[in-house]
């Protein structure tokens, strides 16, 4: 939703009213709950991440809008201090900022926002969020664990297999 009221045209007209509704009503929390969900389904629409920052900036948790308005183009100096107080909060480190905003978009959207005059912090949490993901050990462990739990089950499959036969025969 912008300034206007008018929300991205492919999210539901549904969802938008009962967000519309509880801001109207002064029920942050819901509205709040609400856009996370849609920001979920809606990775690329940078206008949800906007008004979840209003939000918390409305609730008075500026690190968190600034969490939320990180990715914003046009910056008000209320936006560039709370994306400062959020930067402090994650002890000015890209790779931990980029881990926190949980951007799964389009990473052309990242790299036209890149054209802006940004601190060098922010450009090093853009370049990262635009990096082809390295597989993790945490990857690679769980692959293994697939594979060793598969060949488990086949080597009792064929234990069983080989014990009801000894019974018969």
């Amino acid at each position: 939703m912008d300034e206007g009221g008018v929300f991205i045209e492919k999210i539901p007209v549904k969802t938008i009213k009962k967000i519309e509704e509880d801001i109207k009503n002064n029920d942050l929390g819901k509205a709040r709950d609400r856009i996370h969900g849609l920001i979920f389904t809606y990775p690329d629409e940078l206008e949800l991440r906007k008004k979840l920052g209003d939000i918390y900036f409305a609730l008075k948790y500026p690190s968190m809008a600034g969490r939320y308005w990180y990715l914003e183009k046009d910056k008000t100096p209320e936006m560039v201090d709370a994306c400062i107080q959020f930067e402090k909060s994650m002890g000015n480190d890209p790779i931990r900022i980029a881990r926190v905003l949980k951007f799964k978009g389009d990473s052309e959207i990242i790299k036209r926002l890149q054209d802006q005059e940004i601190s060098p912090i922010q450009n090093k949490v853009k370049e990262k969020l635009t990096e082809e993901p390295d597989e993790t050990l945490e990857d690679k462990l769980f692959t293994i664990g697939c594979i060793t739990i598969l060949i488990l089950i086949i080597f009792f499959t064929l234990i069983g297999i080989y014990t009801l036969f000894s019974w018969f025969f």
